[in-house]
């Protein structure tokens, strides 16, 4: 008897703790829920092209918190403009390239969005929206 009860707490111990840790799939952001939608033709992307959507969000990235750095103001207008203007600069500069070279140009745009990340922080985290 205790040695089924044993097996059944073992069995079932990792059911119970696993329950906890359930992840939300809450889609709305935490800052500026009016955040500009993603352009429909990323939305739209075949899962091949996932290495083009993914340079254009750190593309996105980079520009909102260097525009928080520049001006000094973390207004969700700033930190999240429209995607225009870097779906244009995309387009212009970037939609030719192969595989490696968007590769190369996502590590190099993350990297510049994480150098700013510290200073943008500071700036928002003092305007209450980080």
């Amino acid at each position: 008897m205790i040695k089924a009860i044993s097996i059944a707490v073992l069995l079932f111990a990792p059911v119970a703790a696993n329950a906890q840790f359930v992840p939300t799939l809450d889609s709305e952001p935490r800052v500026c829920p009016d955040q500009p939608p993603r352009p429909d033709w990323m939305e739209n992307a075949h899962v091949r092209d996932a290495h083009k959507n993914i340079l254009v969000q750190q593309m996105y990235r980079a520009q909102g918190l260097n525009a928080v750095v520049e001006t000094g103001d973390c207004s969700c207008e700033t930190r999240f403009p429209s995607w225009d203007a870097v779906s244009e600069y995309y387009f212009e500069n970037y939609a030719g390239l192969d595989r490696h070279e968007i590769l190369e140009r996502t590590s190099e745009y993350s990297r510049t969005a994480n150098e700013l990340r510290l200073a943008a922080r500071s700036i928002c985290e003092e305007q209450g929206n980080w």
